[in-house]
């Protein structure tokens, strides 16, 4: 079996000869699959890395495989990745290239492949270490350049019309129909008085597009010369572009450096001057700010469906029940959010 995978579903070899078979038919080569192992990171999807030696190539290839969610988990919205990133990467985001996809016989569980990125996703290492001096000073750029490419992709792209599959891109209704599937009979008073906030000051949408939804510090990829790859689009949708900016913004993201609210990396206005440069929409600051209050709003549900999450597995799951734990830091943050804007209202 493979350490710390789903014992018992699913075994190492089975996983290779899947990889073998998908990326045979991808190269219309014999390819060999060797260290295959689990990586860290991946809270709703395992990840695995291997390396894929090619017939004819003399080098290998270091790749990796993203499976379907665990049972337990609460999942994403089932946007189709593997599409989705085909599209990004032709739209200029930097993104991992994707190879091909498939199932695994025996289960059916589902996975895709891709390029295994250099570099590191580590946000307290980005943050504090010294060698990442250059990458902090160049991520407000070049993350703004991808984010302001992930919105000029076309929402009506044949490819990514399972983007629109939950039927409405309403996500304060999504959210709250989550928060309550989430946690049946508890009131949540602090969420409850987000949502009616959030709807009641709801801006008028004047672009619709596709939004990253999970665009933030350890979601990417990066390096000591900076960005190396954006990850996660699980959460992808079509919405208002300005929630992606309100969500960079999110407390949590900082990880500490609470002076530089975009990542602990820099101020809101560097980052808004950089994306219009780059191409992205013009900011109003309201209505990013609006973005900012329901990307506190949507993480302190998304820490409730966690730890359901964590319940529901019938195991033990220490990463679904610590971020379960951090409800009460983002209400509190979310209520002087919410008084700081009826203030300046």
């Amino acid at each position: 079996m493979l350490g710390g995978y789903s014992r018992g579903r699913v075994d190492l070899t089975a996983i290779r000869r899947a990889l073998e078979r998908c990326l045979a038919d991808h190269f219309a080569k014999a390819v060999n699959v060797a260290e295959l192992r689990l990586l860290a990171g991946g809270a709703s999807r395992k990840i695995l890395g291997f390396d894929a030696t090619v017939e004819g190539e003399a080098a290998s290839r270091s790749l990796v495989a993203r499976m379907g969610a665990d049972p337990g988990r609460i999942r994403g919205s089932g946007v189709d990745e593997f599409a989705l990133l085909g599209v990004a990467a032709e739209a200029g985001v930097c993104v991992p290239r994707v190879y091909c996809r498939s199932h695994i016989e025996n289960t059916g569980e589902s996975f895709y492949v891709m390029d295994r990125l250099p570099g590191d996703a580590i946000a307290r290492k980005l943050l504090r270490d010294a060698t990442y001096a250059r990458t902090r000073a160049r991520l407000p750029t070049e993350l703004a350049r991808s984010l302001a490419r992930v919105h000029s992709m076309d929402p009506t792209d044949p490819r990514l019309a399972s983007l629109g599959e939950n039927g409405s891109d309403d996500e304060i209704a999504r959210y709250r129909e989550l928060l309550a599937l989430a946690a049946p009979g508890h009131p949540m008073p602090t969420l409850a008085l987000g949502a009616r906030w959030l709807e009641r000051h709801r801006p008028a949408r004047k672009t619709r597009a596709v939004v990253h939804g999970d665009f933030r510090i350890g979601n990417v990829m990066f390096d000591e010369s900076g960005l190396t790859g954006v990850l996660d689009w699980e959460l992808a949708h079509v919405g208002d572009p300005m929630e992606d900016l309100g969500w960079l913004a999110v407390r949590a993201w900082r990880f500490g450096a609470n002076d530089k609210p975009i990542g602990g990396l820099c101020s809101r206005e560097e980052f808004w001057a950089h994306y219009e440069r780059e191409g992205g929409l013009a900011i109003d600051p309201k209505i990013a700010r609006y973005w900012e209050i329901f990307g506190n709003w949507k993480w302190a549900v998304i820490c409730v469906m966690q730890a359901a999450g964590h319940r529901a597995s019938g195991k033990r799951d220490v990463e679904l029940a610590t971020i379960g734990r951090r409800v009460a830091d983002v209400e509190l943050e979310l209520l002087d959010l919410l008084e700081e804007a009826d203030l300046a209202r």
